[in-house]
């Protein structure tokens, strides 16, 4: 009998959960990319992850699995077995510099190995501060708004206002095109001084930056939410599939 490594059973039972089918030919499952998602280091004990990150990566055909918070040897070997980095969202609490630590080593040893990173919203800033850039707060433009409290606990959904996709061959650029786009929102703090070796791919209309990605290096930064917002637009999963994978279009 043919043995099964982990991520060949793990892909086959993904299949089983996606098709709701009592068996699966293990024989026909693809191998998947692995997607390591760095731990939100939560302060009451519990390793987790955001359900619709998860959804979200299992769409885009990759497998999403938790990497806990430890020493760097195990975390390099953790990440000898994966495909690409996700750092995710969140919000600030008392193991937020913790937290921002232990994303920045991760980030540290997967430009080592070179693997595709992706930065979320929280993410796409410790993407731009590990490398050399700076961060700061979201003006307050009534105009404009990133971070619509009221509307996220009544709906659950984040704010939405439009952006423009800069010129050039960028992902963003391969997906959606140059110009407008309209993308979701929820952030209180923003890239200032974009990092070197990085460009802006996308900027709100009031001078927000809000897509980078490395000029040489497959690392791409998004403070809207993909993971969200391919239910109601589905270029933003092709967005996450195409940089799970390193690629730009």
């Amino acid at each position: 009998m043919k043995k099964l490594t982990f991520v060949a059973f793990a892909a086959a039972l993904v299949g089983m959960v996606a098709q709701g089918a009592p068996t699966v030919e293990i024989a026909a499952v693809e191998r998947l990319p692995v997607v390591a998602i760095a731990d939100y280091c939560q302060t009451n004990g519990v390793v987790s992850v955001r359900r619709n990150m998860a959804e979200a990566i299992l769409k885009a055909g990759c497998l999403p699995v938790v990497l806990p918070e430890m020493e760097d040897a195990a975390a390099d070997q953790f990440l000898s077995h994966c495909d690409a980095v996700m750092i995710g969202g969140g919000i600030k609490g008392q193991d937020y510099p913790r937290r921002c630590a232990y994303e920045e080593r991760v980030i540290a040893l997967a430009v080592k190995r070179g693997m595709p990173i992706i930065g979320i919203c929280h993410g796409c800033q410790v993407i731009n501060r590990h490398f050399g850039g700076t961060l700061a707060a979201v003006p307050d433009d009534r105009k404009l708004v990133h971070k619509d409290v009221k509307r996220f606990e009544r709906t659950g959904e984040r704010a939405e206002h439009p952006v423009t996709v800069s010129r050039g061959g960028s992902l963003m650029v391969g997906v959606f095109g140059e110009g407008a786009l309209t993308v979701n929102s929820s952030h209180y703090m923003r890239c200032q001084k974009i990092a070197s070796g990085f460009r802006v791919t996308a900027k709100a209309d009031d001078g927000v930056v809000e897509a980078i990605e490395h000029e040489r290096l497959p690392i791409f930064g998004f403070q809207f939410h993909p993971e969200v917002y391919w239910t109601k637009d589905a270029r933003f999963l092709e967005l996450l599939r195409l940089a799970l994978r390193g690629k730009r279009k």
